[in-house]
This record gives structure tokens, C-alpha cells and sequence, in this order.
């Protein structure tokens, strides 16, 4: 990522230029800063001071602390001295990488910051005016704002921002008197949402008479009424933020207002529903930057924002605005930037564009407007807008062609249009007079790049998106010369071609990299790891071979499923922060390297490969930092052994998938303990065996089971109405198939979902992928197993299911009585049992229904009629197998009226009684015949000889005397 100068350009020069007048304002003072050799030297006791602080500090990632040694502690980095006194004047050791690491967070965790705490040994620089320790970590939880800081009664510049403190602000910094310069901005506080920095009282703050700029952005002020009162009794303020502070809003707005020297006001974030004209900032002349950003503001713009004549910045996004007057802005003639995205605006562009002060169209920069419902197409007056810098018309309805126009407006840095109905072609010549631009977005349009391949740009690019632009067959050539790309995305854009030799090395900047969806081929390279900023990696669903190469060390997200790799999984292949890695469908061999084991894998996608052998044994060391996963899949494979014991470990596992596989032995009783969160359980085609367990009707998030196909045996627990994901329309915890990504366009775009179609499920007697759709999957599967017993009542309380299949078991009784309960059932699966009496005829009420199976059961009787059950694809062979059912759609008529299901089922008793009567019958005959044969062999050699055999006396009288006549 670009450094966080870069990401808030598209703040505005004004605000920025701004800033810096009031920072260079706020440190002035009578002490002059020592910029060379001091010629005085350090003071011994500030000296130690400082050591005692250095002492203090666990962590310097960017070795700050490093020069601190030798006497003279003025040359030391991070401090300066009086060249009069030489007294320790200002101590700066502020993290400047913060904010672009916190952009980072899912890979790292503040890496450049100082970890530690703050000496109180520091009381002794009792000179010091300036103090910025800004972006190190050194609170935590229930480490509040050190009181000795209050000491410094000469401090002029005091920046506490970005330090993960907790508790409450003391009140004892209003001793500060001769503060300027005040910034406790905690909005990116780690633990933020465990605990955050509060203030009870602010009356302290009006003892600070002199302060110029005060920012405690991401303090809660909640319990705070009379804020407004506080800050409007600070005469020299001139520029307040106050974002994400849980603001409340009196009841009687001020009317007046003491702040005569306002420039910047910052209220993003808070709460806000109302822009009431009465409130006290509308008056204020003298404002230059409104930033009321991410409220809940649905009201039309007040006409006293007509009065603020020297606006320049005005930021209104995020908001629920619809009924927009422009006419009010009419004499805004100083407006540079207006943000307006995310707001119903409803309006034609060029209606829109027309309504703006047309004495501010040579000067506005910065034109956000993105998500706004804006129609029609973008106008050819638009060049003239000569000053426009930033352009972004993102996810609007906006069509036609692009305009060569607005190719000419050649301030053009950051041009955004992706996601409308753009047509037609980009050719070099819309593109050869924006020598400045750096960001391009033209995405997800039907648009064509009609770029030769010898074109060379005028320009560099450092975030390139044209995902879904026909760019290809052949990869587009004219990118070569964009060596500053840190986001790449050429997605589905028709390339069929080989990677060029020279793509990962132009490239190796990139920080995200999307190349999908194409039909790009070539040979991975051994290694990546030299591409050492890259985070998200997306190649899926191209023809790339080799095998799995060493990765970057801070990669985060990984697909490269759907391609040709091949080979094993090497045993370490770096990426130690990896959190996602989806290799699906490839041809990958071998067996899982515990190396798995030691990753901070949220999602693992190794489905659809040939590994075998056992998952690894991971051990408690080794699973530690993978306790956070969330989705194991690994479907499609020749895996085996026993259900994977290291799953104990991961309590937030929502999604498991081990589907298809040779996994052998009985379901683990520990699975509602150790697996709280479990919505997917696709057990489905191994050799499991055993009964269900109890315990697994316990876990209340489980909306989706499949256990088919195994060796299953036992009744179908009762139990089953404690699945309470079943039986209440509820969606499951999260979509554990979604990857998110920066896209740095506006926020509404950020966090763009990536969805894997990793969870595929037989519905409605085929296998489909569910994507986005997993949420509202709700569904059971146990067929093709060897389960005994009755289908239990209890089952109709699962209300939400979608798909019930339990077909190829030995169930018997009948069908539960209420059965018609399941109104959202699509698919219902009861073929191939024993099941008998009649049809329920609830079943016809169940609306949703368009599969039934009914077949090869011993049910009975007239089946019910219903439109829904009449509308089935293919109904006779729904209830095939089954025969004494009689009526529409089979052929079988129920003739006799009075032939119920009653009287059937009595016939059906009467042939079975005679049926067994007579087969006991033919046994005992059998069993007689069987013992007169053994009887005349072993007696076969006394008759011979005329004598009487002894076994004959032990037969009746009459039937010895027969045969000794015979």
C-alpha cells in the first residue's frame, strides 16, 4: 500500500494545506530548537530522564532508541534542545507508518510501533514543549493516559493519538494552559471494542483558552451534554475533530457561536439524523471544511449552508440524503471538493452537474459521487471542469460511451467508473493527454480496450482495475511500462494467452493481483518471495501449471484453484501471516505438510486434488494460531483415518467439509463442546460408522448436515429440535466462503465480497455449488446409511428446512402426521425404506415443494391431491414401488370408495398373518423330512441283518411296526 500521505489525497489540497498551516502555527514558540551541535550540551538529569524512558521500551521495530547513547542527548534522534538553555524542548518520536500498517490489519498488527510504557522518570523534562509519541503502542487494556503528563506546563504540541490507551482522559490536562496543539485520537485503538478512552467531565477543556486544533476523535462522549458548550467557549479553535465520538445532540441548539477563527470541523461518524439550521457551525463564517461524513442525515440541505461562502470542503457521504437542492449551494464559489456517495440523489448526471455553482467548476478537484442512482450519460461539457483532480462515479446506472472529453480534463489523477453501463471501446487516444493519472477504475462495464500492443502510456499507474473489460485474446502488452502498479485487476477480461517472461517482475510491487476467470497459461516460477509486498494473490480459474511456489512473506490471501497445478505441497512454503489459501480443483498429490499446521489459516480449500494419508497430527504448539479457522475444505480427495482430533482446538470452525474422502471410525461426541459455531457439516461419502451422536443435535448453529453415504446405524435421535438453526428462520453466524479485499475507491466499495462455490450439495436430485447462497442453505442429508427405527416426530419442528433426504435406510412406521409443517422444504428424499400407511395429506400444503421421492416404500392408499404435489417434475415417479397407493398420478385407480388406506393396511395384516402361518408350516415338514433321512442312514446296516434296530424302539409304536413289516 501507499503510504498514508497517498490514501487521504483524496482528501483535498485545501484540507491538507490547511493542516499544515495550523501544525506549523501550533509548535511555534519563543524556544528556538537546536537543528545542529548544541552548543550548550544536555542536561544530566534529562539525560537520565530519557534513559529511564528508553528502559521502558520493550520493542523499536525502527530502532528510534538506537542513537540514544554518549553523553550529549541533544544529538540523540527524536529530541531537540534549546540552543539557549539546552533544555530538552520537544520529544518526537512518532510512528509515521502507523496508519499504513493499520490499513494492513490483516496481516499485522502496528509492526513499526514502539511496545512498551512511559516512564514517569520523563517529569523530569520539565522544559519540554512539544510531545508526539503518536502511533506506538504504548497502553493496552486498562492502561489509562499517564496524570503526569499534566506536569509539562510548557507544552505547547501534545500528540497522544493512535496509542492504544483505556480508561478515562484525565481531567488534570486542562492544566495544560499554554496547549496549542491536542491530539488524542483513539479511533484505531486495538481494543477499541473491549475498551476505550472516555471523558466524565469536559469542563477541563475550557482552561485551554489557547488551543488552536483539537482533535479526540474516537473518545466516547456519550455521557457528555454540554459538549457543544465546551468547545464554543475556545475563541482561538480553528479546527475540530470530533469523528466516531457517540455524540449527543442537545435538545436547544446553540443560536450563537464563539468560534470566529473556524476552519475545519470534523463530525463524521456520529450519530447525527438531523442538519437543523439552527445549529451553531452554520453560522460560522469562517469555515473552510465540513466534514459531516457516515450520519444517518436524511433531511434537505438547510438554506443557511448557503451562508458558508467560504467552503471549500463540504463531505456529506454516507448519509440517507434524497431530496438534494442544489440550488442552495449556488454561492458556494470557493468549493474544491464535495463528497456525496452513498445518498439517494436519484437525479441525470447532467442534470445534476448543471445544478452545482457554476462559479466552482474551474475549481473543483474532487468529485465524489459515487452510489448515488445517478442515470443517463456523463455530458461532453464536463471538460470543463479544467481543475479536477479525483472523479469518482462508481456503481451508478450511468450509460452509453465514455466521452473523449473527459479524457481531456489533464489533472485527471484518480478516475473512477467502474460498475455502470458504460459501452463502446477505450482506445490510446482517449487515454494519451492524462499524463497524471495513478488510479483507473473501469470496471465492470461492457467496454472494450482497443490498445495496441506497442503503445507506450504517458502515464503510471499505481491501482489498475479493469475487471470485466475486454481486454484480450492477447494479454495486453501496453501494461509493461507500469512498474509503479501496487493493484493490479485484469479479472475476466478474455485473455487466452501466455504470461509474458516479464510480468512477475514488473509486477513485484503489487500489493493485491487478480488475473482470474481468464484462460491465461504458463508455469508458476519456483519462487514469489521476492514480490515482498504483495498481500492478496487471485489467479483462479486460469491454466497456470507447476507446483506450488514459495510465497511472499506478508501474503495474506491465496487462490489459485481451478488451474493445472501439480505435484505435493512443498513442507514449508512461507506466507507465515498466509490466512486463506484456496488451491481446489488442480492436481495436487501427495499428503497435507504439518506446515499447515503453524498458519493463521481463517479458510483452507484443498478440495478437489489427489492428496492422501492422514490429515496432520497437529500438536497443541502447532495449532494455537490456527484456532481462528474458519472453513476447512477438503472434499474430493483420498484422504483417511479417523475424524481429525486437532479440530478440538478450533472453536470458531463454522464450515467443515470432509466430504468424499476414506475416512473411517465413529462421529466424536465432543463436537457441540469444542466446536460451538459449526453451521456446515459435509461428512458425506466416507466410511463412518457408528450411531449419530446425541451431542451433535446440540450445536444451535448447525443449519446444514450431510452424512450420506457412510455406515451410519442406529435410530435418528429425537433430539433433533434443539438444531435451532433448523427449526427458526435465522441465518447462520457468517458466509465462511467470503474473502474480502481493499478496493480503494469509495467506502461503499471497500470490503468487496469474493465468493468461493466451495460447498456443493445434492438439492433437488442434483449436485449444485452453493456461492453466496450458503447463508440460506438449510438442510439434511443422512441418506445411503444402515438407520433403523421410525422417522421421529420431532423432525417437523425443523421449520427452515430446505432439503430433507433420508432415503436408503431400513426406516419403518410412518411418515410423521405433520409433516406438512416444513413450509420451506424444496426437496424431500424418503425413498428406498419401509415406511407404510398412508401419504399425510399436509404434504400437498407445503408450497415450496418441486422435488419429491417417495419410491420403493409400502405405503398405502389414496394419494393426496394439492396443486403443489400435482406441479412436482416427473410426480409418478415420486411414489414408484409403492403398491397399494392408488390414484392421479399413478395409472391405479382407488375404485371402491370405501377401500381406505384403513382397510388396505387391514388386508395387508390379514396376508401377512397367513403368509408367516404357512412358512412356519413348511419348516416344521422340512425340519421332519430332514430327520427321517438321518434316521434310516444311520439304521441302514441292522435292518440288513434281520435284526430289529435299537433306534426303532424309540420311534411311536405304529410307525416301527410299519417298517419292519416293510
Amino acid at each position: 500500500m501507499a503510504h498514508f500521505a497517498t490514501l487521504i489525497s483524496s482528501m483535498d489540497a485545501a484540507a491538507a494545506l490547511l493542516l499544515v498551516l495550523l501544525l506549523a502555527t501550533a509548535i511555534a514558540s519563543p524556544s528556538v530548537y537546536a537543528q545542529q551541535t548544541n552548543n550548550v550540551g544536555c542536561i544530566t538529569s534529562e539525560r537520565d530522564a530519557l534513559l529511564s524512558f528508553r528502559a521502558g521500551i520493550r520493542s523499536d521495530p525502527r530502532n528510534l532508541l538506537s542513537s540514544w547513547d554518549g553523553q550529549d542527548c541533544c544529538q540523540w534522534s527524536g529530541i531537540r534542545c534549546s540552543n539557549r538553555t539546552g533544555h530538552v524542548v520537544k520529544l518526537d518520536l512518532r510512528n509515521n507508518l502507523f496508519l499504513d500498517d493499520i490499513f494492513r490489519s490483516w496481516y499485522s498488527e502496528n509492526p513499526h510501533g514502539m511496545r512498551g510504557n512511559i516512564s514517569s522518570s520523563l517529569v523530569a523534562l520539565n522544559h519540554l514543549e512539544s510531545l508526539d509519541l503518536s502511533g506506538n503502542y504504548l497502553g493496552g487494556v486498562g492502561v489509562p493516559i499517564p496524570r503526569f503528563l499534566a506536569s509539562f506546563q510548557s507544552l505547547v504540541y501534545l500528540n497522544l493519538s493512535c496509542m492504544d490507551f483505556d480508561g478515562k482522559v484525565p481531567p488534570q490536562l486542562g492544566n495544560l494552559s499554554r496547549l496549542v496543539y491536542l491530539v488524542i485520537d483513539n479511533i484505531w485503538n486495538p481494543n477499541r471494542y473491549r475498551s476505550m478512552l472516555h471523558i466524565e467531565d469536559i469542563s477541563w477543556l475550557l482552561r485551554l483558552r489557547l488551543l488552536r486544533f483539537l482533535d479526540i476523535s474516537g473518545v466516547d462522549l456519550s455521557t457528555i451534554g454540554n459538549w457543544i458548550q465546551a468547545v464554543n467557549m475556545l475563541p482561538n479553535l480553528r479546527a475540530l475533530r470530533l469523528r466516531n465520538c457517540e455524540l449527543v445532540l442537545p435538545h436547544m441548539p446553540i443560536l450563537h457561536s464563539n468560534l470566529t477563527s473556524l476552519e475545519m470541523l470534523d463530525l463524521t461518524d456520529s450519530g447525527f439524523y438531523t442538519i437543523n439550521p439552527a445549529y451553531w457551525f452554520w453560522n460560522v463564517g469562517t469555515i473552510r471544511h465540513l466534514d459531516l461524513t457516515n450520519n444517518e442525515i436524511s433531511e434537505a440541505f438547510p438554506d443557511a449552508m448557503g451562508n458558508m461562502t467560504s467552503l471549500e470542503v463540504l463531505r456529506l457521504g454516507g448519509n440517507n440524503l434524497t431530496g438534494v437542492k442544489l440550488k442552495v449551494l449556488e454561492n458556494l464559489c470557493n468549493l474544491r471538493v464535495l463528497t456525496l456517495w452513498s445518498n439517494l440523489i436519484n437525479q441525470d448526471i447532467s442534470q445534476f452537474l448543471e445544478g452545482l455553482p457554476r462559479c466552482a467548476w474551474s475549481k473543483i478537484e474532487l468529485l465524489d459521487m459515487s452510489c448515488t442512482n445517478l442515470t443517463g450519460e456523463i455530458p461532453k461539457w464536463i471538460n470543463q471542469w479544467t481543475d479536477l483532480s479525483i472523479l469518482q462515479l462508481s456503481s451508478n446506472m450511468l450509460e452509453g460511451s465514455v466521452p473523449l472529453e473527459i479524457f481531456m480534463l489533464g489533472k485527471l489523477k484518480q478516475l473512477y467508473l467502474d460498475g455502470n453501463y458504460f459501452n463502446g471501446s477505450i482506445s490510446e487516444e482517449h487515454l494519451a493527454t492524462l499524463v497524471n493519472l495513478e488510479e483507473l477504475d473501469l470496471s465492470y462495464n461492457s467496454l472494450h480496450m482497443m490498445i495496441s500492443s506497442n503503445w507506450i502510456p504517458p502515464f503510471q499507474l499505481h491501482w489498475a482495475y479493469f475487471a470485466g473489460c475486454k481486454m484480450g485474446p492477447h494479454f495486453p502488452l501496453w501494461l509493461k511500462g507500469q512498474r509503479d502498479v501496487i493493484y493490479l485487476d485484469i479479472s475476466d477480461a478474455g485473455i487466452v494467452d501466455n504470461l509474458p517472461d516479464w510480468f512477475w517482475s514488473v509486477f513485484s510491487n503489487v500489493i493485491y493481483l487478480n488475473i482470474s476467470f481468464n484462460q491465461i497459461s504458463g508455469m508458476l516460477p519456483g519462487t514469489l518471495e521476492f514480490m515482498s509486498s504483495a498481500v492478496i494473490f487471485d489467479l483462479n480459474s486460469n491454466n497456470l501449471t507447476g507446483t506450488l511456489p514459495q510465497l511472499p512473506r506478508k501474503l495474506a490471501e491465496l487462490d489459485i484453484s481451478r488451474n493445472s497445478l501439480s505435484g505435493p505441497l512443498p513442507q514449508n512454503f512461507g506466507a507465515p501471516l498466509l490466512e486463506e489459501l484456496l488451491l481446489s480443483e488442480n492436481s495436487i498429490n501427495g499428503t497435507i505438510p504439518i506446515y499447515i499446521c503453524k498458519l493463521q489459516l481463517l479458510v483452507l480449500n484443498l478440495a478437489k486434488n489427489f492428496l492422501v494419508g492422514h490429515l496432520p497430527r497437529c500438536s497443541e504448539e502447532t495449532t494455537k494460531p490456527s484456532r481462528s479457522i474458519a472453513a476447512l475444505i477438503l472434499h474430493d480427495n483420498n484422504l483417511s483415518g479417523e475424524f481429525p482430533s486437532f479440530l478440538e482446538s478450533c472453536s470458531q470452525l463454522v464450515l467443515l467439509d470432509l466430504a468424499y474422502n476414506n475416512f473411517v471410525g465413529e462421529l466424536p461426541t465432543w463436537l457441540a463442546d469444542k466446536l460451538p459455531d459449526l453451521s456446515y457439516l459435509r461428512l458425506g461419502h466416507n466410511k463412518f460408522s457408528g450411531s449419530i451422536p446425541v451431542q451433535l443435535t446440540q450445536l444451535g448453529h448447525l443449519q446444514y448436515v450431510d452424512l450420506a453415504y457412510n455406515r451410519i446405524s442406529g435410530s435418528i435421535p429425537r433430539t433433533l429440535a434443539n438444531l435451532k438453526a433448523m427449526a427458526q428462520e435465522t441465518q447462520s453466524l457468517s458466509n465462511p466462503l467470503v474473502w474480502r479485499y481493499e478496493r480503494p475507491a469509495n467506502p461503499d466499495t471497500n470490503d468487496s465480497p469474493k465468493y468461493d462455490d466451495s460447498l456443493a450439495v445434492v438439492m433437488k436430485g442434483q449436485d449444485l455449488d452453493y456461492t453466496r447462497n450458503i447463508i440460506y442453505m438449510v438442510g439434511l442429508d443422512l441418506s445411503c446409511n444402515n438407520l433403523v427405527g421410525e422417522i421421529p416426530d420431532e423432525l417437523t419442528s425443523l421449520v427452515a428446512l430446505t432439503m430433507l433426504n433420508i432415503s436408503h435406510n431400513q426406516l419403518s412406521g410412518r411418515i410423521p402426521e405433520k409433516v406438512g409443517l416444513l413450509q420451506s422444504l424444496e426437496s424431500l428424499d424418503l425413498s428406498s425404506n419401509e415406511l407404510s400407511g398412508e401419504i399425510p395429506p399436509g404434504l400437498s400444503d407445503i408450497t415450496m415443494l418441486s422435488r419429491l421421492n417417495l419410491s420403493y416404500n409400502n405405503l398405502s392408499g389414496r394419494i393426496p391431491s394439492g396443486n403443489q404435489l400435482q406441479s412436482l417434475v416427473d410426480p409418478e415417479s415420486s411414489y414408484i414401488g409403492n403398491n397399494y397407493l392408488c390414484g392421479p398420478p399413478l395409472s391405479r385407480t382407488c375404485s371402491e370408495p370405501d377401500a381406505t388406506g384403513h382397510d388396505i393396511e387391514e388386508h395387508q395384516q390379514h396376508e401377512a398373518k397367513y403368509f408367516y402361518l404357512g412358512l412356519a408350516a413348511g419348516f416344521f415338514f422340512g425340519l421332519w423330512l430332514v430327520f427321517i433321512i438321518f434316521l434310516f442312514r444311520s439304521c441302514a446296516g441292522s435292518a440288513r441283518s434281520g435284526a430289529v434296530p435299537s433306534c426303532w424302539t424309540r420311534l411311536p409304536q405304529g410307525l416301527a411296526l410299519q417298517l419292519r413289516r416293510g
